[in-house]
């Protein structure tokens, strides 16, 4: 059960990190995307 909220709040943190660089133009929309589909299968663990 640790493990499962542990990675719900590291994806949640990750996708804030995500909206940051995306809001900063560091990364594009289709970037966010892909790497927020990678996450969730990563996370999803």
């Amino acid at each position: 059960m640790f493990t499962v909220e542990n990675n719900s709040v590291e994806y949640l943190v990750s996708k804030s990190i995500l909206k940051e660089l995306l809001k900063e133009k560091l990364i594009t929309e289709d970037e966010f995307i892909n790497i927020d589909i990678e996450n969730k299968k990563s996370f999803n663990k």
